[in-house]
């Protein structure tokens, strides 16, 4: 297997001709032994909080129904069956939640209020999301607070909620939102219009302390857990190391801040920021490195970057063995 990096290319090789790899049986062995290692670790540097709010930004969900004069309120991560461990990482983080399983898919959900109240929304107060989901959360938690008052009957508490649903629903607020984590970048821009790309972009580039500090390494790793690809395509006839990461369209100064982040020198298209450039792959590579040099991705995307990285550093121009690698990656990506 070239020696690119032991158990993670025999794991891809396996995944190659088994589809079963990610049976029950071996999904709570990888489980059990990656809850171990999280017990006792701060995960050198890497802020959980920040990175489980990236994770949300990309693939959670904060949901509200209201059934037979009930309301029930979620907090949700769904994810594909063979991202499992992530799942159970951050369950095991938080101590809270359970995990469910639909056909290929599997969900993270907390729906106890207490839970939610107490643990998920001092998270979500402190490190703010980055994206429009802001949004959706604060409308989330002002209906929690609401159904928490003890000084409102049940039909008032419906009745309030169900007016901030509507109103929300009715009114569109959120297509022009921009959370204000960004508030002390755009506080300072009067006249800008948030819909002119190019006041944006300069905007942007010249705040870049700003935006580091707003988004954080840990935020972004958790962002790319789902949304971003560590890819080997082919392009004139060589396999050459790709990189891409995906975004909604209401979040430009999110996608632009990652590019500015990342020193990615291509223009966006489609809200799909990518890059095959050598010296924007070798920036990615350093950029997501901690203290120990290893980066800090927690999912199965952990196992594709560095199968990527070790084999843009070991066999970048041999077409041969990247090709090989690239049949390994396409069939697990």
């Amino acid at each position: 297997m070239f020696n690119i990096m032991g158990w993670y290319a025999s794991m891809l090789y396996y995944n190659m001709y088994n589809n079963n790899m990610f049976q029950r049986t071996n999904v709570t062995k990888l489980i059990h032994t990656n809850n171990m290692k999280m017990n006792n670790m701060k995960m050198n540097n890497l802020n959980m909080n920040e990175w489980l709010v990236g994770m949300t930004d990309s693939n959670g969900m904060f949901n509200i129904y209201i059934n037979n004069n009930k309301i029930i309120f979620t907090y949700k991560i769904s994810l594909m069956i063979n991202n499992i461990q992530l799942l159970y990482k951050i369950k095991n983080y938080l101590k809270i939640g359970s995990i469910n399983y639909t056909n290929n898919m599997v969900m993270y959900t907390i729906n106890n209020n207490n839970d939610l109240l107490n643990i998920i929304l001092p998270i979500f107060d402190k490190y703010k999301l980055l994206t429009s989901k802001r949004f959706n959360y604060l409308l989330f938690k002002k209906c929690l607070l609401i159904n928490n008052n003890n000084n409102f009957n049940q039909l008032l508490k419906i009745n309030l909620i169900n007016n901030i649903i509507n109103n929300n629903n009715n009114n569109n607020y959120n297509n022009n939102y921009i959370s204000d984590s960004w508030y002390n970048i755009y506080k300072n821009y009067k006249n800008i219009n948030m819909n002119n790309m190019k006041m944006m972009n300069n905007m942007l580039e010249n705040n870049l302390l700003m935006i580091n500090k707003i988004m954080t390494k840990s935020w972004l790793i958790g962002y790319m857990e789902t949304k971003s690809s560590f890819k080997l395509i082919k392009k004139d006839n060589k396999i050459i190391h790709y990189f891409n990461i995906n975004m909604m369209k209401l979040d430009y100064i999110v996608m632009y801040s990652i590019k500015l982040l990342l020193n990615i020198n291509i223009n966006m298209n489609n809200y799909k920021l990518e890059t095959f450039d050598n010296k924007s792959i070798e920036y990615i590579i350093n950029y997501l490195k901690f203290n120990n040099h290893k980066s800090r991705l927690l999912g199965m995307k952990s196992y594709e970057y560095t199968i990527w990285k070790r084999s843009y550093y070991k066999y970048k121009n041999n077409n041969k063995k990247l090709l090989i690698i690239k049949m390994l990656l396409d069939k697990n990506i």
